[in-house]
């Protein structure tokens, strides 16, 4: 009770306007060093968010010859020390207070927004049917995206919080659609996961087993592959010999360069044929074995426009991590909207 005397008190001397005053001018001081008691209000015009996330004004004073304050949400009288609490952070000035009550909507509305959350005119005589959602949702779907034309660049706080008004807006379209299609799409996603539970198991199992079997086909392959190579490494080593042998036997000293790595095989390997099914047809193909330097790989790699993307995706990770001392980029502040 003293607490309230003292402030009730500081209102008085500084002005019954004060408060709001203040608050109007430096928002983020509220409840700070703007102090909120829920059993204190402050004279000023205030607004206050419904469940729709529209605003309805208010107004907190004293009438004039009388020391008791009232208030009032949108033209009803409420209790002051209810609606406190609700409006306190949403201080308007006079004039928007006056223009919201006359229906013009609040200074930083999205003119989309305000249109689409305004409770509908009731209609006489409709007879149209129920409205089908999905086109419901498109038409204000497609009409905030109309309107985000008045938001390409902006260049004032004002607009900023009619801009944030519209991606809101946008952000509860989505949000709706997304509902609406989890709920519709529910009963036909618990069909195909009966299905899925029969038949994948069986899908599943024949497939590994056959790729298992794929797999023994190639170690073989790769077996006779090797061979070949060894085969074909011993044919170019006996060339050579003979060729230096016969050299030598005309008084010829020249020496014979090594052998050079055999070349692959020109031609594929033969496919395999079964007596059941299709063939399958043989690749000879040069497969990454191990990574001896992962240096030399990186800088051989960084051209790759993959590896640059994978390279900046790290590099951010390791700034919002913390790390100050990343080489080889530049940084820069930006103000990220959440």
């Amino acid at each position: 009770m003293a607490e309230q005397s003292i402030g009730a008190l500081a209102s008085k001397i500084v002005g019954p306007w004060a408060w709001w005053q203040a608050a109007l001018k430096n928002p983020d001081a509220i409840g700070k060093t703007l102090p909120v008691h829920g059993d204190e209000p402050q004279q000023g015009y205030y607004r206050a968010k419904n469940k729709d996330k529209s605003f309805d004004p208010v107004a907190i004073y004293y009438p004039e010859g009388s020391s008791e304050l009232v208030a009032y949400r949108n033209g009803r009288e409420v209790r002051p020390d209810e609606i406190w609490t609700w409006c306190c952070r949403y201080p308007v000035s006079y004039a928007a207070y006056n223009a919201a009550m006359d229906g013009k909507g609040w200074p930083d509305d999205d003119k989309v927004v305000a249109a689409q959350v305004a409770p509908p005119e009731p209609t006489i005589g409709d007879n149209s049917g129920e409205v089908d959602e999905a086109e419901a949702l498109k038409d204000q779907i497609d009409a905030a995206l109309a309107g985000m034309t008045a938001y390409e660049k902006i260049a004032d706080d004002q607009t900023a919080a009619k801009a944030l008004s519209l991606r809101n807006r946008l952000n509860e379209l989505s949000g709706q659609a997304d509902k609406i299609r989890v709920k519709q799409k529910e009963p036909h996603l618990e069909a195909g996961k009966a299905v899925d539970a029969k038949w994948q198991p069986l899908v599943k199992s024949a497939k590994a087993g056959a790729d298992k079997v794929r797999d023994a086909i190639g170690a073989w392959e790769t077996v006779k592959l090797q061979e070949e190579r060894r085969r074909q490494r011993e044919a170019e080593q006996a060339r050579l010999a003979a060729e230096q042998a016969a050299r030598e036997q005309q008084g010829e000293t020249a020496v014979i360069d090594p052998p050079a790595p055999a070349a692959p095989v020109e031609t594929a390997p033969a496919p395999i044929k079964a007596s059941y099914g299709k063939a399958a047809s043989v690749q000879v193909k040069t497969v990454v074995k191990d990574v001896t330097d992962w240096q030399a790989l990186a800088v051989y790699m960084c051209g790759h426009p993959e590896m640059q993307d994978l390279l900046r995706r790290l590099a951010q990770r390791a700034i919002d991590a913390g790390k100050a001392n990343v080489p080889g980029i530049t940084t820069e502040e930006k103000a990220a909207v959440r």
